[in-house]
């Protein structure tokens, strides 16, 4: 009765003193309560309607096109025996990472933000984060090994290539590597009632040691997650750019083929630039935002507001959508492999649509493939035949595959477009890590000089 009375003198009373005001009403209540309470860096938000119809629709889209995206990617690679090389076990992961966190962040802020509070159980408050950490580091990690990848077969094509159990220990320890940065995050993740001037809700929070360990933490973090990663894929694409740029072509060619050359390299350079481009933009504002709130003097206008985590988590989340179609789609082989495995879905759309032609659409996704197989072909007698070695183009054999033991693949890159008919060989890999632009002609040289095919 005294602290209320109290109360009221400061609120109407002589004593007009804002600060004197908070302090009193912040003793109060952490004096006669056990719950957490932080006055300054905690409000309490509710969602208007319409925030809340914005926020379900924009999570609701991000983890429908997600999904269906990265299970895609994942269906069709592990369908098909004849990719599983190492890159497409890079996409692969890639893809299982991104939907790791499409699964583990929409449905549980959709119901935190419906329900305003932590509903799901200490457990899950630890699982759930740790989890989300560990499949964003797994995907960030997978990114940059691409990359690598990439700048390994175009920039030293003559290298050694790795192989499927390679591929697979390097994926094996970038999980291993991911859980021991993600376990902070979980061990020091729980549960607890928070307590503001209106209600009381569950959270699940992070309480670390001290608040420096938690800066500590925040530097690695964005050190390791993206800094370190984004530095890396620039300089690796950077490589690459400047390689396809300065690539002189080979053997004549004819002025329509100078022209399909020089807009393939157009395209390779932009898709190259566009994949560090998203990555950066993507998870920028998220690794402010977590700076802001760590080390601002004035941590209460940036600390748990709802509306600015949530649009900042909502871009980062959202590469989880561009990485199928990057990656994925814009390669040739992957698409044609879609094509063909959904043609009966195809041939059910035309039918409902009587005005497109299913046989028009298939010609033109088949139609500059074999222009540029065509254009390969000339191109690569006319300048390599005139060596005096018989060269060929490694046409899709399966008896081909055991010949390899005494022939020397070696790689032409050009710039043009990789086409979809190649060998069984283990540089298969090759075209489904470049990029849509970057050609790959396989002429295989016989050590003891015979002209196999």
């Amino acid at each position: 009765m005294v602290s209320l009375e109290r109360f009221q003198e400061l609120l109407y009373g002589s004593a007009s003193n804002l600060t004197e005001q908070n302090d009193y009403l912040r003793t109060l209540i952490i004096n006669q309560t056990n719950k957490t309470f932080n006055f300054d860096s905690e409000i309490y938000q509710r969602h208007t309607t319409a925030e809340t119809v914005l926020l379900i629709t924009a999570y609701s889209l991000l983890g429908i096109v997600s999904i269906l995206g990265n299970l895609l990617v994942c269906y069709v690679i592990f369908k098909n025996k004849r990719l599983y090389t190492p890159t497409n076990f890079f996409l692969a992961n890639l893809a299982i990472s991104d939907l790791l966190v499409t699964l583990l962040n929409v449905p549980f802020n959709i119901a935190r933000n419906l329900l305003d509070e932590w509903p799901f159980g200490d457990f899950l408050c630890h699982l759930v984060n740790f989890s989300l950490i560990l499949s964003v580091y797994v995907s960030t990690y997978t990114l940059t090994v691409i990359a690598l990848d990439r700048h390994r077969v175009v920039v030293k094509p003559f290298t050694s290539r790795l192989s499927k159990t390679s591929s697979l220990l390097i994926l094996l320890g970038i999980w291993l590597f991911a859980i021991c940065l993600a376990l902070p995050y979980g061990i020091y993740n729980t549960v607890e009632d928070v307590t503001f001037f209106v209600a009381t809700v569950r959270r699940c929070r992070s309480r670390y040691p001290s608040v420096t360990y938690e800066q500590y933490l925040t530097i690695l973090t964005i050190i390791l997650q993206y800094c370190g990663p984004l530095t890396i894929i620039g300089i690796a694409y950077g490589r690459i750019v400047h390689t396809l740029w300065v690539r002189t072509h080979v053997g004549a060619v004819t002025e329509c083929q100078q022209i399909s050359q020089a807009k393939a390299k157009r395209k390779s350079i932009k898709l190259l630039i566009t994949v560090v481009i998203v990555f950066a933009i993507c998870w920028l504002p998220l690794n402010l935002y977590h700076v802001l709130t760590d080390f601002h003097p004035n941590v209460q206008v940036f600390h748990y507001n709802s509306r600015v985590f949530f649009a900042c988590h909502w871009i980062a989340i959202s590469s989880t959508c561009y990485n199928p179609f990057v990656y994925c789609w814009l390669n040739d082989s992957f698409r044609q492999e879609v094509v063909s495995r959904f043609r009966w879905c195809l041939h059910r759309f035309f039918r409902f649509y009587p005005f497109a032609d299913l046989e028009l659409f298939l010609m033109r996704c088949n139609c500059r493939k074999r222009y540029r197989q065509e254009s390969m072909r000339s191109t690569t007698r006319s300048s390599l035949g005139s060596s005096g070695r018989e060269v060929n183009i490694v046409k899709r054999d399966t008896g081909a595959s055991n010949s390899t033991d005494r022939e020397e693949a070696i790689q032409v890159f050009t710039n043009g477009v990789a086409p979809n008919s190649h060998g069984p060989f283990e540089n298969e890999e090759m075209q489904d890590m470049l990029p849509s632009g970057v050609l790959v002609i396989q002429a295989l040289i016989s050590r003891d000089g015979s002209d196999d095919i």
